[in-house]
């Protein structure tokens, strides 16, 4: 019944941490696009490793298709189901996160946005070939 719902959230919540771990491996000097394809070659690729973090974040292009407000939607209703779970936390504190960002970005915003705001707290962008040391 709430399969599409959770769905959405563990969709999201991939993309942020896939974000981020791309983010802090960048600070330590690695290439993001060099991180992806060690990432999409081993267990750790996922659909928003090997498609949406390349082209839709790396390219800055923000424009998959799918709302923000309506991911957070989503991940509302996945967080309402969710909070009667003891086990939930992880999980739940992201879909939080998504309802923060979507305020963040309004109304317009592509769900992919969401790494802007992982980017905002890491003080630098997600780029290829980029580094900062």
């Amino acid at each position: 019944m709430w399969d599409n719902q959770v769905n959405n959230a563990l969709n999201v919540t991939h993309l942020m941490l896939g974000a981020e771990g791309l983010l802090a491996l960048q600070q330590l000097g690695v290439d993001p696009s060099v991180a992806l394809e060690a990432i999409n070659g081993s267990s750790g690729r996922s659909l928003q490793t090997e498609q949406r973090l390349p082209q839709e974040v790396l390219t800055r292009r923000f424009g998959y298709g799918f709302k923000l407000p309506l991911m957070a939607k989503d991940c509302r209703i996945a967080a309402e189901v969710l909070e009667t779970l003891p086990s939930s936390q992880l999980l739940s504190r992201s879909t939080q996160m998504v309802q923060e960002f979507a305020k963040e970005h309004g109304a317009d915003a592509d769900y992919t946005c969401v790494v802007k705001s992982i980017e905002k707290f890491a003080k630098t962008e997600l780029r290829p070939g980029r580094s900062n040391l």
